[in-house]
């Protein structure tokens, strides 16, 4: 009976050996992926300051176009004003304003009306199936 005790106490204790094998395989395991998750939150948090930081940086880039837009669009209706003197002058004897041109918005349309040029008709032969020669010598001058 003894030695049926120790049998049984043998294969236990063997069977406990190799769950703690196991258990320790599983911890360390375990402990790895713990290990890679810490240094990825630590590779994100890195990231998100960095982009915080562009953020911040286009912010201000954001901010100081729009100032220049302003300040561009400022000047531009300064120029507007020039233009509009310039177009309509007052002289000695009084305004001229209607002698006058045409605004440059008017200028600009009719100057674009004048440098369009029609294209001449072409009159492309059409091929029929018939006398591929004829056309061929008919559809080089085109080419």
């Amino acid at each position: 009976m003894s030695e049926t005790r120790s049998k049984a106490q043998e294969q236990h204790l063997k069977k406990m050996d190799t769950e703690m094998c196991e258990l320790s395989s599983a911890y360390r395991a375990v402990a790895h992926k713990v290990d890679t998750s810490n240094l990825t939150l630590k590779v994100l948090g890195n990231m998100q300051e960095k982009v915080k930081n562009i953020m911040t940086d286009m912010n201000q880039k954001y901010e100081t176009l729009v100032a220049m837009m302003a300040q561009i669009s400022g000047n531009k209706n300064e120029g507007e004003d020039k233009q509009a003197e310039i177009y309509a002058p007052q002289t000695m004897y009084g305004d001229f304003g209607s002698n006058k041109v045409g605004t440059p918005q008017i200028n600009q349309a009719r100057d674009d009306n004048r440098n369009y040029t029609k294209l001449p008709k072409i009159d492309f032969p059409y091929f029929n199936g018939e006398c591929p020669r004829e056309w061929v010598r008919k559809a080089r001058k085109y080419f």
